[in-house]
């Protein structure tokens, strides 16, 4: 077998090279020589996060450091933390299925400091290698939230299915995590109850792919500022009551909210259409108060600024706010745009 001397080839070369190498491939050449880590920082092709997976495996607890590249998750290098003891501890790195598994620092999952230690030092030399931020950390919990394995204040994007919003973990990590600016909740396989929305309601950004019945938790005490609600049980009732909220002030925090209704359940939409229709017949006794309502003729386009465009592909016509009802806050004038039909609720703050 012959070596190729990579040093001497060109970029362009030494790109295709990085291409066809896995993840972790890259991890263990950046770690054979300083030049060799920085001809591949200098070649490297673009991923869009670095984060760390903790789930729970048969034998303990599994810290996994990933790449994300457009939407697809590449896993890089793990660290196993035993809770039952092995015959045999190997203390050398092992290639499992297109992963490198390091041995942890610690038998166990015992001594948090000293794992959190080794996770932060993995991630932040994964960061460095893909040229990435390490103090946008990323988490992922597929199976329970282990809140202890990161320093408080250091999560900046958190991802879990939805059945595990009831948990205590949940509560103790949003505690810890008031930092966090990305909450995604996945669709996850069990059956899930309503669940309780305060844990999370002041997370700036929140993608809730099952959201169910925390649509009308969402829609009265979501304090963030911008939501992406999927699979809702939109109510009518909720939705003027939002209206009527935010027409107070009481949630002056959003600029954003987009609900899509379930495929299987009936949205009265015309309830809040009916209301905004008679508060623009300059109606007394209507609930909306503190607004004004108008519905401009010209053609606009909402300028929509999230987090959320990373994770999810709107429509082209999504943010075309032709035929839109705006409403006018008496108190200072801020004007939104409710987009609403039997399908979605959509509620735009105009800056």
């Amino acid at each position: 077998m012959h070596r190729i001397p990579i040093q001497s080839l060109p970029d362009v070369v030494n790109q295709e090279i990085l291409r066809n190498m896995t993840p972790s491939e890259i991890y263990l050449a950046s770690m054979t020589s300083k030049k060799t880590k920085k001809l591949i920082k200098r070649n490297i092709y673009k991923v869009d996060e670095v984060g760390v997976e903790i789930s729970r495996q048969d034998y303990g607890i599994r810290a996994a450091v990933y790449i994300k590249i457009e939407k697809k998750i590449c896993y890089v290098v793990c660290l196993e933390f035993r809770i039952r003891p092995l015959r045999r501890v190997d203390n050398g790195y092992q290639l499992l299925e297109n992963i490198v598994a390091i041995p942890s620092i610690v038998p166990n999952h015992c001594n948090m400091p000293a794992i959190r230690r080794q996770i932060h030092s993995i991630h932040s030399y994964v960061c460095d290698v893909f040229n990435i931020d390490t103090s946008n950390l990323s988490v992922r919990f597929p199976s329970d939230i282990y809140y202890e394995f990161f320093d408080i204040g250091t999560v900046k994007k958190c991802t879990v299915p939805d059945e595990l919003l009831e948990s205590e973990f949940s509560m103790k990590l949003f505690n810890q995590q008031k930092n966090m600016n990305l909450l995604i909740v996945e669709r996850s396989r069990g059956i899930v109850d309503c669940g309780y929305v305060y844990f999370y309601q002041h997370v700036p950004t929140v993608i809730h792919r099952n959201t169910q019945n925390r649509s009308s938790f969402l829609l009265t005490r979501f304090q963030g500022q911008h939501g992406l609600f999927k699979n809702c049980f939109l109510h009518g009732f909720y939705v003027n009551v939002l209206l009527r909220l935010w027409s107070e002030n009481e949630m002056d925090n959003l600029v954003s909210m987009i609900a899509y209704q379930s495929v299987n359940r009936p949205f009265d939409y015309e309830k809040v259409i009916e209301v905004l229709e008679d508060k623009m017949g300059k109606s007394e006794g209507n609930c909306l108060n503190a607004l004004q309502v108008e519905k401009p003729s010209e053609k606009r386009i909402y300028s929509y600024e999230s987090l959320i465009t990373q994770e999810h592909h709107f429509k082209p016509d999504t943010f075309d706010c032709d035929g839109g009802y705006d409403v006018v806050r008496n108190s200072d004038g801020k004007r939104a745009t409710i987009k609403i039909s039997k399908d979605y609720f959509m509620f735009f703050v105009w800056p």
